[in-house]
């Protein structure tokens, strides 16, 4: 009978005849590309002489995130991710589970960077609106980010006693605690959706003070909240995570003739797609939302060459986008508008989205910046 039957060993030799490299792949050209783009946004704050506190943030931000990038790169790469869970040696296993404790560690650091420059660039935005509350509220959403960072940054050092053991495949079992590693990925997850809808609603309030029609001023909105649009791909992931963990019953009947199956999760067989793409989306689409606004005169310069090029007789896409802004503005006493006064010498600064208008007692002058 089959069930008297031994279980099988798991394999000694690496076979990768059957491994799926899209995971990998899309993981590295997600990286890649955003990192490009952030670097491109970087570049062009430096060489305007625009460079501030949001830029600063973002440097680490994004060395993390090319760290976190790396690490997706190399576990999929060597940790089996992508091959039916029967044909992954131990060796490959004890990479797998390295990725898993990595991450622990790696994903709130480098969340927590992406959140405090996008919370540096609405208080250089906001800075001088007469809203003081604005101004708390940045302050009290900066102060939450260290909390966060500190609490994270500890609960995992729990997972596992003591921590080495978490990549033995062998002997995880005994030191390893699941289901507090379950409830901490939830809890981390939960806290890091709420800040990301904290801060994709934020401009929303100061925006709709300003004095600009109702389309552009949902142009303005939109512009602000895509850095933080992360919260939908941070809702997906935690959706997910909870699922997976809680299916035990849709398991490969191949999978349970082999003795990995008593020591392996069964919901390894989806990992890929499961955790690591929803991971490694959630901060590329922080990352390139949130450098869009300084791109956006270089890619409205793009795009008017591109049109040139190909004769278009109407406004291309990037064109069309790039005219959510106002072109002028007219100070009136008693309009609430979100100015940031750089140099008082000078007059009131706009910094909408990489765009500046800067205007004199006297009247308005407009000038463009990155």
């Amino acid at each position: 009978m089959a069930s008297s039957q031994p279980m099988l060993p798991p394999p000694t030799e690496i076979n990768d005849a059957h491994k799926v490299y899209s995971i990998a792949a899309w993981c590295i050209v997600l990286g890649i590309v955003t990192s490009l783009c952030v670097l491109w946004r970087l570049g062009l704050r430096f060489q305007t002489s625009t460079f501030g506190a949001d830029d600063y943030a973002m440097v680490p931000a994004l060395l993390l995130y090319i760290g976190w990038t790396a690490m997706a790169g190399y576990v999929n790469l060597h940790a089996g991710v992508g091959k039916p869970l029967w044909e992954i040696t131990i060796g490959e296993y004890a990479v797998w589970f390295k990725g898993i404790i990595g991450s622990a560690w790696l994903y709130p650091a480098m969340t927590c960077a992406i959140r405090i420059s996008i919370l540096l660039f609405y208080q250089r935005i906001f800075v001088s609106t007469p809203q003081a509350r604005i101004k708390y509220a940045i302050w009290l959403l900066l102060a939450l980010q260290a909390v966060y960072l500190v609490v994270y940054s500890i609960l995992p050092a729990f997972i596992c006693r003591p921590l080495y053991k978490a990549w033995h495949p062998l002997e995880r079992q005994q030191y390893f605690n699941d289901w507090y590693y379950y409830y901490i990925q939830v809890a981390l997850y939960s806290t890091s959706m709420a800040f990301d809808a904290i801060l994709l609603v934020f401009p929303l309030y100061p925006v709709s003070k300003l004095q600009l029609p109702l389309k552009k001023r949902i142009g303005v909105s939109v512009l602000f909240m895509m850095g933080a649009a992360a919260s939908i791909a941070a809702a997906y992931k935690l959706g997910i995570f909870v699922s997976e963990m809680q299916r035990y019953t849709d398991i490969n009947p191949e999978w349970l003739r082999y003795e990995m199956s008593t020591r392996v999760p069964p919901q390894f067989d989806h990992y890929g797609r499961t955790f690591w793409i929803p991971s490694q989306v959630e901060p590329t689409v922080a990352l390139i939302g949130t450098s869009l606004p300084a791109l956006r005169q270089s890619i409205l310069s793009v795009s008017q060459r591109l049109s040139t090029i190909f004769n278009s007789s109407g406004s291309s896409s990037f064109g069309n986008f790039g005219k959510i802004l106002p072109k002028k503005r007219v100070s009136k006493a008693g309009e609430h508008e979100s100015l940031s006064s750089d140099d008082d010498n000078v007059g009131l600064r706009m910094n909408y989205v990489g765009a500046g208008l800067q205007a004199g007692k006297g009247g308005t002058n407009e000038r463009n910046m990155v």
